[in-house]
């Protein structure tokens, strides 16, 4: 009797503990609810869990690494805490390039990114913008890869958290705060006018210029001219990430150069405003209206006559 009374007592300690964790939880909003996104919680150590992500994706002949993000220490590089918060940018041409076939702006939204970072009681995320929502945002109809990176996508989670993936379900959002702007250079002195004025930008990096045409032609596929720059500045970004870590899914900002069929070239990038909005950021209006400030010079001069 001593003993189920002990064991009694043990377990209402527990489930009050349990249940006082689930308050903070409640309280703290724990779970994303960012619309558009899978997602994971486990309490795994997150270097682990984005180690094996890493792992996996380095094992798979027809995966690419475009690039990581350690969000933490580009805010320690600034004077800035954050905490464990890191991206891993990666593609695979042949299921990525059917997209942009579809409709270029896509390539606004690939390479396929996965973050990784700690809630607030210290629980590890694992999240990753949903396929419906690409698919959705560009209006890409009768993609046979979609389902193909769907799945992917849940295999990589589910193998390193070995937990299932919720997903968040995803409003038709055609062309949802997506920034376009029309060139009259061509694409390349297009292209080239960004770069070089992002390379003068002393707070600016970039972080990897992506050829998504390059990469068709490499799996023995066609797309017009289109490519992608990644870059960030961690003094604008790291406010943003420490309201609410799934905007890492977002940054850093990214800017598409492509060409379309009638040989228009356009500009486009993400309205700051909308990300924001996507994510739940609502103090730091400033910060996201210096970002637009910025985006649209950047924008400006690949306009520029030379």
């Amino acid at each position: 009797m001593k003993i189920f009374k002990f064991s009694s007592i043990l377990f209402s300690t527990l489930l009050l503990v349990s249940a006082c964790k689930d308050d903070v939880k409640s309280n703290l909003n724990n779970t994303p609810n960012t619309e558009g996104i899978g997602y994971v919680e486990t309490d795994a150590s997150p270097s682990g869990i984005y180690d094996n992500i890493v792992s996996q994706l380095n094992s798979n002949e027809n995966i690419g690494i475009i690039a990581e993000v350690n969000h933490s220490e580009n805010a320690q590089n600034v004077g800035l805490e954050l905490d464990f918060t890191r991206t891993v940018y990666f593609g695979n041409p042949t299921l990525g390039t059917p997209l942009m076939q579809n409709n270029s702006s896509a390539g606004l939204d690939l390479p396929q990114r996965l973050t990784v970072f700690t809630d607030e009681i210290g629980d590890a995320i694992v999240a990753y913008n949903s396929v419906d929502y690409l698919v959705n945002r560009h209006s890409l109809s009768d993609v046979s890869t979609t389902d193909m990176i769907a799945n992917a996508l849940v295999t990589i989670v589910n193998s390193a958290t070995e937990k299932d993936i919720v997903l968040n379900s995803s409003s038709p959002i055609l062309n949802d705060g997506i920034i376009s702007v029309t060139s009259t250079n061509d694409f390349n002195t297009t292209y080239n006018l960004i770069l070089d004025t992002l390379n003068s930008l002393d707070a600016v990096s970039v972080i990897a210029e992506l050829d998504h045409q390059a990469n068709a032609q490499s799996v023995a596929m066609e797309l017009l001219p289109t490519k992608l720059i990644i870059f960030g500045n961690p003094a604008l970004g790291t406010p943003l990430m420490s309201e609410l870590r799934t905007i890492a899914l977002d940054l850093p900002q990214k800017m598409l150069i492509y060409e379309n069929s009638d040989g228009d070239v356009n500009i486009i990038y993400n309205n700051p405003f909308y990300i924001g909005e996507r994510h739940g950021i609502t103090g730091n209006n400033d910060t996201l209206e210096m970002i637009s400030q910025a985006l649209q010079t950047i924008s400006a001069s690949g306009t520029s006559a030379n």
